[in-house]
């Protein structure tokens, strides 16, 4: 399936001052992301409008410090937090306003500040936002002048844990600068309700609302026309409002044979609204939204434009391995792409909001968004995480969530909580009413909240995962539909392999788990046949975990996905978790517990294939584990294989050890005595040859290739390459347990991002010029330093030949 090209947000140019900008252009957006003065520590008086910060270190948002620190077992973030510093931050950035603001209005606007954000300008205090997650902005007008206007961010992290994961610390997304008039359409001030009646006819509604700080009430006219996703006008509402500081209107649309949106076919509509007074444009405002009908039919299932369809879903932290929550629009396009590669069609954004530019993306990439406000409510889960500002900000804090993302096409679920302490019924209600009286389209569900009445979607995280949980509650909630919100966990490190079925509570328990726990449950865990009688992968690190499907909590992948298949009430599930994260770890040194099917640095485990095995309708087959087995001659071997085709046959060497059929297992295996050479899986349908694999084994180490994800980056300050640096033999061949020091060198107009291995127990710094590689490979992140010319990475190590690679930095 063809992914529609994802349009970024506008970062082409950063614009310091508004000299350039068009005096008669109603609305005017600037990205605010480079050249801030940053110092970490508290300094006493930096809020100040004269102030000197001439030694402070300029750079460019998104930041996070934290990820810039070292991993030490001394920093009181812990497990949690990975083991990285927090403390207390501040921003300083110069606006240069050419004259007074007049009859201008002018907002700054953060897409998320982690976390205890207090913002000045010119030394006047606008505000404190504790929740580190959401969105949110203020009015600067009242206190800018002509010239220069400083702005400055303390951002206090310096109570830790404040989560339960690794949040980051810092300004770690984009910075806005609005200008309007002085009748406008607030920020989120529009809302868009579709309705199909059926395939071939639609209604489009936007509420709209005004805004007016002339002083004095104005009658205003409102034309929207709205645009299909070839951007042509196919139709136009108009109407007049005499507004006084307040306004609110409603345009209607009628559309013949609308191009629904789905995951297939992520077809996105524009409204463009303009706001008239005695015929002069005071403001445009652009909404865009889909056309689709999301059906919860209870016990039937979920129903998008008419047709079934199951939740293939993933949940994920907001970090990306080396630049920890600090992540550029390029690098959250990679992972998004690898994920719908994948299979995946749904997200579920543990346990907070994200960025802006995240909804965006699946608009037009495609996925279901399950959109989760918070964690934990009034009781905290960690010291000091948001619970213990919770009485006095939700209500603020979900409004502003919710009237930001609610014209999402994507977002088709609204979480208001994960695993939350002690709440109760009452507790879940007046949330839940309180989402649906700001959006009464959309069910509402919770992580684990199933045990009260009150949402739409009884959640079942890791209970659900256990023998007979998920029946149980449908014998006793025949009507209500059940959806997996984690479900399942299993553990995998890319490239280590057991043959013996391992039980995290029994085998590699968690810091609240002990192995004896396992005994009670034994009884409920859905357990998975050993692939050998005796270990055939000996001495593994007890803290790596096999990338086989045999390194489970309570049930496997294979088995999990059964049931979402059986059942019409279960809507589907949210594996925990696509990518590994930061934090959460099961002890130090590890800095995170490999839940993820794809590692740190962004490499797909064996996980990732079966998942697209089960997910995907493209052709494909994979096999495992690779074909580099020194010492292990004779000895048989699993030789696990997934593919969406009807059958497999396996060669060794040219020679045929049979073909199977897919079956019910949902994987093929053979037990292979090792000999050195080729191994080839070809994939059939009705006999036909579809796809084929093979690995062979490798020699030694004689050489590092780089392989670059773009060879050409525009000079923009923002576009971002990932470059994987491969340990390779005198074939070519990728040595699958190579571990070499790699040192890299960048030429040319570009900056280092940071370096990764996905190894969880490699705790050497993110943002240095080297790294050992783990399991044959490593990671490079660069990105664009603004200038055009020729970037050229080199790649070293002892006794090896370098590996090259050039990037055309330009336009």
């Amino acid at each position: 399936m063809l992914i529609k090209k994802f349009i970024t947000i506008p970062l082409l140019l950063l614009l310091l001052s508004f000299h350039t900008a068009d005096p008669d252009t109603p609305r005017v957006r600037i990205p605010l992301d480079f050249d801030w003065s940053f110092q970490l520590g508290d300094v006493e008086g930096a809020e100040k409008e004269v102030f000197d910060d001439a030694s402070w270190r300029i750079l460019d948002l998104p930041h996070d410090w934290s990820i810039e620190g070292s991993y030490d077992q001394a920093n009181p973030s812990g497990i949690a937090g990975a083991f990285l510093p927090a403390g207390i931050g501040w921003y300083r950035k110069t606006i240069d306003l050419e004259e007074l603001p007049g009859d201008d209005q002018y907002f700054i606007e953060f897409d998320g500040v982690y976390m205890n954000s207090d913002v000045w300008i010119n030394g006047v205090h606008l505000g404190n936002r504790p929740y580190g997650y959401i969105s949110f902005s203020y009015n600067l007008t009242p206190f800018l002048k002509a010239g220069k206007n400083v702005l400055a961010v303390r951002v206090d992290h310096s109570n830790v844990p404040s989560g339960r994961w690794y949040t980051g610390s810092g300004i770690y997304r984009h910075v806005w600068l609005t200008r309007t008039k002085n009748v406008y359409i607030p920020q989120w001030g529009t809302r868009v309700v579709s309705q199909l009646e059926d395939k071939n006819k639609a209604e489009l509604n936007l509420e709209i609302q005004l805004s007016n700080k002339s002083g004095s009430s104005q009658n205003v006219s409102v034309e929207s026309f709205l645009l299909d996703p070839n951007g042509k006008r196919i139709s136009r509402d108009k109407s007049k409002i005499n507004i006084g500081e307040e306004g609110q209107l409603t345009h209607r649309f009628k559309v013949k044979d609308p191009a629904l949106w789905s995951p297939d076919h992520p077809n996105m509509y524009t409204i463009e609204t303009e706001v008239k007074i005695n015929g002069q444009v005071l403001d445009s405002y652009q909404t865009t939204t889909g056309i689709r009908a999301a059906e919860f039919r209870g016990s039937q299932g979920f129903f998008l434009n008419g047709e079934s369809i199951k939740f293939k879903g993933l949940c994920n932290h907001h970090d990306a391995g080396p630049v920890g929550s600090a992540v550029p629009d390029d690098v959250l396009l990679r992972r998004l792409k690898l994920m719908k590669e994948m299979g995946c069609n749904a997200l579920r954004t543990t346990h907070n909001p994200y960025s802006p530019e995240f909804y965006t993306m699946c608009d037009t990439m495609g996925f279901l968004v399950m959109n989760e406000a918070f964690d934990g409510w009034w009781e905290p889960k960690a010291d000091f995480d948001y619970g213990n500002y919770f009485e006095e900000w939700w209500q603020r804090d979900l409004s502003d969530f919710i009237r930001r993302d609610r014209n999402h096409p994507s977002v088709v679920i609204w979480s208001v909580g994960n695993e939350v302490r002690e709440f109760t019924a009452e507790q879940q209600k007046e949330i839940v009413d309180f989402v649906r009286e700001l959006d009464p389209a959309r069910p509402v569900t919770q992580g684990r909240g199933y045990e009260k009445p009150h949402i739409d979607i009884a959640g079942f995280n890791g209970h659900g995962e256990f023998k007979g949980s998920l029946e149980e509650y449908h014998q006793h909630h025949p009507e209500k539909a059940v959806i997996g919100t984690e479900i399942t966990h299993t553990l995998q490190t890319r490239g280590v392999y057991r043959t013996k079925t391992w039980y995290r509570t029994k085998d590699n328990p968690a810091p609240w788990e002990k192995p004896e726990d396992f005994d009670r449950m034994e009884a409920r865990v859905v357990k998975i046949p050993d692939l050998s009688v005796e270990e055939v992968f000996k001495g593994v690190n007890p803290k790596y975990q096999s990338s086989y499907d045999n390194s489970i909590v309570r049930i496997g992948v294979r088995d999990s996905w059964k049931q979402v298949e059986e059942h019409d009430y279960y809507l589907g599930n949210f594996r925990w978790a696509g990518f590994d994260y930061l934090g959460e770890s099961f002890g130090w040194p590890a800095r995170t517990a490999n839940f993820g099917i794809i590692d740190l640095a962004g490499f797909p485990k064996d996980h990732y294939y079966l998942y697209q095995s089960l997910w995907s309708k493209t052709p494909m087959v994979h096999m495992l584990p690779h074909w580099t087995h020194p010492g292990k001659e004779g000895v048989k071997i699993p030789v696990v294989v997934y593919t969406n085709c009807q059958s497999a046959e396996l060669f060794l060497n040219n020679r045929s050890l049979g073909e199977q059929q897919v079956g019910e297992e949902e994987q093929l295996v053979w037990s292979v005595p090792y000999e050195a050479g080729e191994i080839k899986v070809v994939a059939r349908n009705r006999g036909e040859e579809i796809c084929k694999k093979s690995y062979t084994t490798a020699g030694e180490a004689t050489g590092i290739y780089l392989i670059a994800d773009r060879k050409s980056i525009r000079n923009n300050r923002s576009d971002v390459v990932h470059i994987e640096a491969q340990l390779r033999d005198e074939n070519g061949i990728m040595l699958p347990d190579a571990k070499h020091m790699i040192e890299f060198e960048i030429s040319g107009p570009a900056k280092l991002l940071g370096v990764e291995n996905g190894d969880i127990l490699d705790l050497a710094p993110h943002k240095v010029n080297y790294r050992r590689a783990f399991k044959g490979k490593c990671l490079l992140i660069i990105q664009s330093t603004g200038e055009k010319g020729m970037i050229e990475i080199k790649a070293k190590s002892e006794y090896l030949m370098p590996g090259r690679v050039r990037i055309v930095s330009g336009n």
